[in-house]
This record gives C-alpha cells, structure tokens and sequence, in this order.
C-alpha cells in the first residue's frame, strides 16, 4: 500500500508505525508540521518525509491546500492521520479519502472537553474517516461516550519490540550501589504523577531514614525545573536523581537497573500503559495508578494497582514492595513478561494495524 501519514514527527509511536510498515513492504510518507520534527531523523530512511511550511495550532488550517495537492498527486491509497485533534482537523479539511484516523489519548480524552467547539470538530474529524483505530478498548469506551455514529472502530495496540524489551541475566540486572532501586522513565509533566511519585518516596524514606533506596526519573518535560526545584526544597538530592532524556532503544539498559518501576498517573489520558508493558517485558514488578490505559495492560499478579492521585496509597504500595521477598518481586517479574509476550508483541500487534488499514482501502474501493 502507498500510504500518507499526517502525523507528528516527534511521536516516537508515529516514528514507530511508520518504520514497521515499511519493513513490511509498504510505502509510506509523512506530512509534519515544522515544529513536530524532533524525531524524523529516527524514521527508516526508506519513509518520506515532507515539512509543511506553516507551525503551530495555525499550521492545521493554513497548511491545507498544500496538503490536498500532494496527496491528490502523490495518489496514495489511503490517508491515516494520527491524533484526531490537530491533525485530524489538517486531514478532514484536505478531504482526500479514505482517511484511517487514530486515536491517541489526549485528543479524545482531554481536547473534546475544553470547549463546545472543540468537541464539535472532533466529531466532524471522526465523520470524515473511513475507519477509526484506537491503541485501547477503554480509548474506544471513551470515544463512543460521545461519538455515536456506529463506525467500526479496531483496537490496534501499540505493542513491544520483544527481542528489544526482554530480561538480563541477573548478574546484569543489580541495583545501582546495592540500593533498592525505584524508579520511572517518562515524560516529566503533571498527567504522569511524577511530582506525586517524588513527594511519596520522600514520604517513604522519611518514615524509615535507614533505607537504602533510590528514586531514579528519567524523561525530559515541562516540569523538569520545577521538580528539580521541589526535591532540593525537600532535601533529598541523595536519594532521588533526575538523568535526563533516553532513546526508547536505550530503555531496557535503564529497566535493568530498577527494581519497580512506578507509574502513578493521575489521568486517564494515559490511553495505553506502553512504558508499563516496556517494564513487564524486561520482567520488572511494577506499582502503576488505576489509570484506565494501565488497567487494561496490567494485573494484580504484575503489579499493585492504586487509586490515582493517591499518595498515601503510593507510599504504602513502595512499602510493601520494599519488604517483599526477592523470590515474590521476582514472581511479580516473571508474571509481567508473560503477559507481555503473551498480548503484546509489536510484530503481532502491526499485523492488526496494517489489517485494519488494508480494510479502509478495501471498503472505499466497494
């Protein structure tokens, strides 16, 4: 298939889907905004890439007619945009079918509600696809909350590289300076609970100040410099260590230096929990938020599931992880892999996509 992506190029999950369906034998080309280029040098070289001139919330309207022309030219077979907000809007406006649109998290959850107007684009994006994608069932739960129109909507998981994302020996895995070692790879914003995460630990050390034991972040964002500043502020720059921004490749050497991972999320905008399914392919115990993007990857038999935004919970939870057995964190470990391999492998999970994106061709060409 000849297929155009009006998407982000600073999406490491566009960067990812676009780089599979390519080594699948597809072609594939990316339409970005200039100021969504921080990835295109990640792409497979074999995906076109074409920065339209115009950036910004502007860069969705005034960018139209160039779009229509090379897509009308380009003669692609499809068009799948990915995030149904911004770029969504591009692509309906461009109006070349069949659209594939996928859904991604905050353009359903978050976006529909800001304002009447924006719930009534979304909708109006939504009408212009030939078939909907989702990374979750609970994505497409929230989708037909609002959208009634009964157009099939394919649930297309993110997935894992497996050969990637998969366990060490244990002499490979130790903890850094033998202590026991918490720790998130994420970006640094509020939705991800990273500064609840921080103030818990605190929390935790503070209840016992003998512990040895570790908060390490990695991941960049907008709160960076704010929680740099809260963990000076609680003096705790011993015990946690920000270490900056890491290629998703890089991710698994990092996994194997933590013993839980935490992923306490405070909204439900986390659509798919992948940095969890990243922890339970490398066979890490994990404590995750009762965010419905984690529900749906994890179990009780893999990790402690808490309330949101709960930061007594969150500290009962580094507790009771720090007081287990190896033998039981290890258990915990094994059970996430498992269910990794077992529902999560990319190279069955782009099967689905590519699917789904075949039935979109097929049904306009009907």
């Amino acid at each position: 298939m000849k297929i155009a992506f009006v998407s982000s190029g600073r999406s490491i999950h566009v960067k990812k889907l676009a780089n599979a369906l390519v080594n699948n034998g597809h072609d594939v080309t990316l339409f970005t905004l200039p100021n969504h280029t921080d990835l295109i040098n990640q792409f497979n070289k074999k995906v076109k890439i074409i920065v339209l001139k115009f950036g910004g919330k502007i860069g969705y309207y005034l960018n139209v007619p160039t779009l229509r022309k090379k897509l009308i030219t380009g003669k692609f077979d499809l068009i799948n945009c990915h995030y149904i907000s911004g770029y969504g809007t591009l692509t309906r406006l461009a109006n070349v079918h069949p659209i594939v649109a996928s859904v991604f998290g905050s353009d359903v959850y978050d976006y529909p509600y800001r304002s009447k107007q924006n719930m009534a684009r979304i909708i109006k994006n939504l009408n212009s696809a030939r078939i909907i994608t989702s990374t979750s069932q609970v994505m497409v739960d929230k989708v037909q909350e609002y959208y009634k129109n009964r157009k099939p909507i394919y649930v297309t998981h993110f997935g894992i590289d497996t050969n990637l994302f998969k366990p060490l020996p244990v002499d490979s895995s130790e903890s850094e300076k033998n202590a026991f070692v918490f720790g998130i790879v994420k970006k640094i914003e509020d939705k991800y609970g990273v500064g609840l995460l921080i103030e818990a630990f605190n929390e935790f050390i503070k209840n016992d100040s003998e512990k040895k034991c570790k908060l390490i972040i990695y991941g960049k964002g907008s709160k960076e410099n704010e929680y740099i500043e809260l963990v000076k502020k609680l003096n705790m720059q011993e015990y946690i260590h920000f270490r900056g921004y890491i290629n998703n490749e890089k991710v698994p050497q990092v996994l194997h230096k933590i013993n839980v991972v935490c992923l306490p999320s405070i909204l439900d905008s986390e659509s798919f929990g992948v940095a969890a399914v990243e922890a339970m392919a490398c066979a890490k115990p994990l404590i995750v938020s009762n965010a419905s993007g984690f529900t749906e990857v994890v179990d009780s038999s893999c990790a402690i599931i808490i309330p949101k935004n709960d930061k007594k919970a969150l500290v009962d939870a580094m507790e009771r992880c720090y007081q287990m057995e190896k033998n039981q964190l290890y258990e915990m470990g094994q059970n996430g892999y498992n269910r990794a391999v077992r529902m999560f492998d990319f190279s069955r999970n782009i099967e689905t996509y590519i699917n789904s994106l075949t039935k979109a061709v097929i049904d306009e060409r009907n």
